[in-house]
C-alpha cells in the first residue's frame, strides 16, 4: 500500500514542471471520428481534457464525425464519395453533415458534463468559430479555413468551459460548409497561438515501419520531417498531416503531438511525463 502511494506521488512530482509551463496556456485536441465511436476511448479523452481544465490548461477539442456522416448517408441511400481525401458534399449530403456534426457535438458536450467537466458547443449558426472558403467549386460544399474567432474561443476558455468545435465553417454569407477537422485543428492552433497541438488519432505517432508500432519516433523537428519525406519513410496520408503540422509550426504553435487515442488516458501521458507515449514535433532551433 506504501509502495503504491509512494509511486502514485513519484507519477504527481514527475508532472509538476509540466504543469507549471503549461498553466494558462491554450492545448489544442484533435479527436478523430474512430475515437468518437469508441465509448470507452471517448471517456479516457474526456477525462483527461477535464483534468487538465481543472489545474489551469485551456483545452480546446475539435472534433471529426466521418463515421457517423457515412453510416447516415448510407442509411439515406446517398453515394458516399470522396476525392483527394476529401468527402464531395453536394446540399443533401451537407444536411446529414450538419445533423450529425450537431449531434456528436451535441454527444461530447455531455459526456464532458457527465464527467464533472463542463463545455460549450460551437456549431454554427449559434457559435460560429471558424470562417472560411469553399475548397474546390468540384467538392462542393467544402470548406477551407481562413480565420477563427480567437476572441469567441479564448472567452470560453478562459472562463471554465472547453469550447468543442465541430468540423464545420462558415463563409461570408453565412454558408456552412464541411470541413476537414485536421484542418480545423491546425487553424485553431495557428490562430490560437497554442502552446500545443495534439492529433488523437488511429496510430500512435510517426513509425519508421508503419506496421510495427516499436518503430515510433519520439521527437522529431522539421528538419527530420523533411528528410524522413523525402526518403520515403513518412509516406501515404500521413505525408499531407506532417506538411501541415509545419506550416502551424512555423505560424507560431509550440509544439505538435501525434499520439495513439486508444492507449488509456493518451493525452496525460504524452504531456505529462518526459517519455511521452506518441510523437512529437517542434522547429529545430536556429543556428
Amino acid at each position: 500500500m506504501v509502495d503504491d502511494a509512494t509511486r502514485k506521488a513519484k507519477v504527481l512530482i514527475e508532472a509538476l514542471p509540466f504543469l507549471k509551463r503549461f498553466h494558462h496556456q491554450f492545448m489544442i485536441v484533435k479527436l478523430g471520428g474512430e475515437a468518437i465511436e469508441d465509448p470507452v476511448v471517448l471517456d479516457s479523452l474526456l477525462t483527461d481534457l477535464v483534468w487538465l481544465e481543472q489545474v489551469g490548461v485551456s483545452p480546446v477539442l475539435v472534433h471529426g464525425a466521418g463515421k457517423s456522416i457515412t453510416r447516415a448517408m448510407e442509411q439515406a441511400g446517398l453515394p458516399v464519395t470522396f476525392h483527394q481525401g476529401r468527402r464531395v458534399t453536394d446540399a443533401a449530403t451537407m444536411r446529414i453533415v450538419a445533423r450529425e456534426v450537431e449531434r456528436v457535438n451535441a454527444h461530447i458536450v455531455a459526456r464532458l458534463f457527465d464527467l464533472g467537466g463542463a463545455a460549450i458547443g460551437m456549431c454554427p449558426p449559434r457559435h460560429p468559430a471558424v470562417t472560411g472558403k469553399v475548397l474546390d467549386p468540384g467538392l462542393g460544399l467544402v470548406g477551407q479555413p481562413i480565420a477563427i474567432d480567437r476572441e469567441r474561443i479564448v472567452r470560453y476558455a478562459t472562463r471554465g468551459l472547453i469550447p468543442i468545435v465541430p468540423p464545420l465553417s462558415v463563409d461570408a454569407d453565412g454558408q456552412v460548409m464541411n470541413t476537414n477537422a485536421d484542418d480545423i485543428a491546425l487553424a485553431v492552433a495557428t490562430g490560437m497561438k497554442a502552446e500545443k497541438l495534439v492529433f488523437c488519432s488511429s496510430v500512435p505517432g510517426v513509425l519508421t515501419d508503419p506496421k510495427d508500432p516499436a518503430t515510433r519516433l519520439s521527437s522529431l523537428t522539421d528538419v527530420d520531417v523533411r528528410r524522413l519525406v523525402a526518403n520515403g519513410t513518412i509516406q501515404g496520408g500521413m505525408i499531407p498531416k506532417v506538411e501541415s503540422c509545419l506550416g502551424a509550426l512555423e505560424a507560431g504553435v509550440r509544439k505538435i503531438h501525434i499520439v495513439g487515442a486508444g492507449m488509456p488516458h493518451a493525452l496525460l501521458l504524452e504531456i505529462f511525463t518526459a517519455e511521452g507515449i506518441g510523437t512529437e514535433l517542434h522547429l529545430a532551433p536556429h543556428p
